[in-house]
């Protein structure tokens, strides 16, 4: 999914998901990436036009954190062992559920040139390898962008019953016209005070790596000629790769209640150098180009309290 120019948002002015709460569609078994980018090229027929979100939503039951997937994901996007389980990781154990849910007949825009725009994470309590989680996946709230039209994803993993995650995903809908919901308003705005803390060299195969971990095999991650398809020169990394990877950089050892914001602002080109700055006392980050003028993601980290919301509070704020 690409990802836009710096556009504002509403961080705490959102409206209430769908009033309806379906009990959500168990899925025993994924379907294999190829299928589901297949489902996402036809969605593309669909007219760009503004509707509520259906009432749909996804589960998956009894999801293995599996050590071994975690140790190769931790090494591309720099996590060390002290860090534990990096808190992006369940985001991408429900990124199948995502694509489902994105794909699915009932749902009302097309999944191919959607924008990525941010992600809120919350961990209320440490994960550890060889645990289990269940995961639900449905729409969440509505919000009018001057570009079209900001829907989301609302994520939600229980342990043994008790909620440990929650996970919202926001994604633009480009030409849709009298877009639906409240003004969309950025949550993070520029920190002059952040300081240049590292700089990193990302490989052309990048998006290649990436995809092997995370299952995102979308064509402008990959390679020239498929980015080429759909617009860019070049390919781009996945921007959950950027967000993981600034995050390993900035996150201390041993914290288990997090919050996690990001605004993706610019695509980051493959290959490519970039810059992290930060604050460490405010937890403000961003990646840079390797000037440090121009800003690929936008983050904030905080420690959170341990009491988990509901999964489906319309004010994560």
């Amino acid at each position: 999914m690409t990802m836009p120019n710096d556009r504002p948002r509403n961080p705490s002015g959102k409206a209430s998901p769908p009033a309806a709460e379906p009990a959500p569609r168990d899925v025993t078994r994924l379907p294999s990436p190829l299928p589901l980018f297949v489902r996402a090229l036809l969605s593309s027929r669909k007219p760009a036009r503004a509707e509520p979100l259906p009432s749909l939503a996804f589960a998956r039951r009894n999801v293995l954190l599996d050590a071994g997937d975690i140790a190769r994901y931790a090494r591309l996007c720099g996590f060390t062992a002290s860090q534990g389980v990096p808190p992006t990781w369940p985001h991408l154990l429900a990124f199948p559920l995502h694509m489902l849910l994105m794909t699915d007949r009932t749902f009302p825009f097309a999944m191919l040139g959607m924008v990525h725009l941010d992600n809120r994470i919350r961990q209320h309590a440490a994960l550890a390898p060889g645990e289990r989680l269940d995961l639900d996946v449905r729409c969440g709230p509505l919000f009018a962008h001057d570009k079209g039209q900001v829907f989301t994803v609302l994520t939600t993993a229980r342990r043994n019953g008790v909620v440990v995650w929650t996970g919202e995903s926001g994604y633009l809908r480009t030409g849709v016209r009298a877009p639906l919901g409240a003004p969309y308003r950025a949550a993070l705005s520029a920190d002059p005070s952040l300081a240049k803390s590292a700089a990193w060299h990302v490989p052309g195969d990048l998006g290649r790596q990436y995809a092997r971990v995370s299952g995102d095999y979308n064509p402008i991650h990959l390679w020239p000629i498929t980015a080429r398809l759909f617009g860019f020169p070049r390919p781009i990394i996945h921007g959950m790769w950027s967000f993981a990877r600034s995050l390993a950089a900035v996150l201390p050892a041993d914290v288990p209640s997090l919050d996690l914001r990001v605004e993706f602002k610019r695509p980051l080109p493959l290959p490519g150098e970039v810059t992290l700055w930060r604050e460490p006392r405010s937890g403000a980050f961003e990646l840079r180009d390797a000037a440090g003028t121009v800003p690929h993601l936008r983050g904030r980290w905080q420690c959170a309290p341990t009491a988990p919301p509901s999964c489906l509070d319309p004010d994560l704020s």
